[in-house]
């Protein structure tokens, strides 16, 4: 019974292991250089992100939005106006009989009026609903501009990184091959080697030293583009290690929430539909209410004449000759438009989350191969290299040969890794958890 139990813990315990042992993370076919943990990236993509000026102006955008949603709240809100009315004679040609109407006193008065709208169609709540729909938008474009941005500022970083993995591995390399051209020259000179081994020597090391040369080109170029986006000069801080959660986790991974663009493009069709109410207010009834406070003569100090009116004003369109209904049509139309925008976006967005998801499952299962490649040639390398120490008589263009392809197979396997990570990325935007997994909250 004991054996059975320690048996049953053991195989629970291998199994665990090898769960914990099989999960997926990026970078883990390259074990050669410094691991960037997933916490210190998380935290170094984040500082970036919240200082560019795309995510400053998003909320600056916001805070412009939020502001005419209370501007809009408080349309309820009476106005109250004060003006003074300095009415005098300048000159007068009028005849004395009869002119009563005609003359006026010279005057300076005083006037306090209320205006107060009980009813302008609608107009009122429905510019308050678009001014939250607005708000409500304004914020998913602010979020969406930040996943952004978190994609963006990784592919900079990777890529410098491999720029300048790649430089050094190639410098490195040809300094170490270098060597091969004076021995050549001198086995030529001594007549060990004839001019058609020589010319293939420095064929492929000039091969090599061009290669070198463009790598070192990109390098330059991505440490320029890394110092433009984060305002600092690039420090390798090594390969980060990610988790690639859409292969540990269930093939149910994504969930059904909408994406970022489906989000907005659902928003604009509730703005729209408070548009087109909008529209309509303009063409129905108004009532409010008018209260007048006047003052008389305030340049005289012993008058008090002063008087209250008020009353309630209605109005309401009769004839507009079609431009309501055209006015209403067009607005009906921009609906329309919203909706069939939305149905586009969900289709966009569905084929993008399956492209992605599978772009991951088939580089996950590349950078394997080529892994395997990269190691092959590594051998081989390092079989030339102790034949060679051994004194073994060969063509010293066979490891310049097998070096190049290191470099390129050495290539093509952070381009994949980088590939990988950034679709898995691209994938978790499209799913909404992008900002969640770097630890962002807006």
């Amino acid at each position: 019974m004991k054996n059975s139990i320690k048996l049953l813990t053991l195989s629970i315990m291998i199994l665990v292991h090898a769960q914990a042992y099989s999960r997926e993370v990026s970078y883990k076919t390259i074990n050669d250089y410094t691991v960037f943990s997933e916490d210190n990236f998380y935290s170094h993509i984040q500082q970036i992100v919240i200082t560019q000026p795309e995510f400053l102006e998003s909320v600056s955008k916001q805070n412009e939005i939020n502001e005419d949603r209370k501007f809009a709240s408080r349309l309820r809100f009476p106005t109250i106006t004060a003006s003074i009315i300095n009415n005098e004679s300048l000159s007068r040609s009028v005849s004395d009989n009869l002119s009563l109407r005609k003359r006026q006193d010279d005057s300076l008065d005083g006037i306090i009026t209320l205006d107060q709208p009980l009813y302008l169609g609608n107009s009122i709540n429905s510019k308050i609903k678009i001014a939250k729909a607005r708000l409500k938008k304004s914020k998913e474009e602010l979020n969406s501009i930040a996943s952004e941005l978190i994609i963006t500022a990784t592919e900079i970083y990777l890529e410098t990184v491999k720029a300048d993995i790649l430089s050094a591995f190639a410098k490195q390399e040809l300094d170490k091959l270098l060597i091969f051209r004076s021995q050549v020259d001198k086995r030529f000179q001594a007549g060990a080697a004839d001019s058609s081994e020589r010319a293939q020597v420095n064929i492929r090391l000039s091969e090599l030293e061009a290669e070198e040369a463009i790598l070192k080109s990109k390098k330059i170029q991505q440490l320029s583009i890394y110092r433009s986006f984060f305002k600092e000069s690039f420090i390798n801080k090594g390969l980060p290690r990610l988790e690639i959660q859409s292969i540990n986790n269930s093939q149910d991974y994504y969930s059904q929430r909408l994406s970022y663009e489906e989000k907005i493009a659902k928003l604009e069709i509730e703005n729209q539909e408070y548009q087109v109410s909008l529209t309509k207010s303009s063409y129905r009834p108004k009532l409010g209410l008018n209260i007048k406070f006047s003052k008389y003569d305030l340049d005289d100090k012993q008058s008090k004449d002063e008087d209250v009116r008020g009353g309630v004003y209605f109005s309401v369109p009769l004839m507009n000759f079609g431009r309501g209904s055209a006015e209403i049509n067009a607005s009906k139309a921009r609906l329309h438009q919203s909706k069939v925008n939305y149905d586009l976006k969900n289709r966009n967005t569905d084929y993008m989350i399956a492209s992605a998801q599978g772009n991951v499952i088939g580089l996950n299962e590349a950078r394997n191969k080529i892994m395997s490649s990269l190691e092959n040639i590594r051998v081989q390398k390092k079989n030339l290299e102790l034949r060679l120490s051994g004194g073994t008589n060969f063509a010293a263009s066979t490891i310049i040969d097998v070096t190049n392809q290191e470099i390129g197979v050495l290539k093509q396997l952070l381009e994949t890794e980088q590939t990988l990570i950034l679709s898995e990325l691209r994938a978790n935007h499209l799913e909404t958890s992008l900002l969640s997994r770097f630890k962002i909250v807006l």
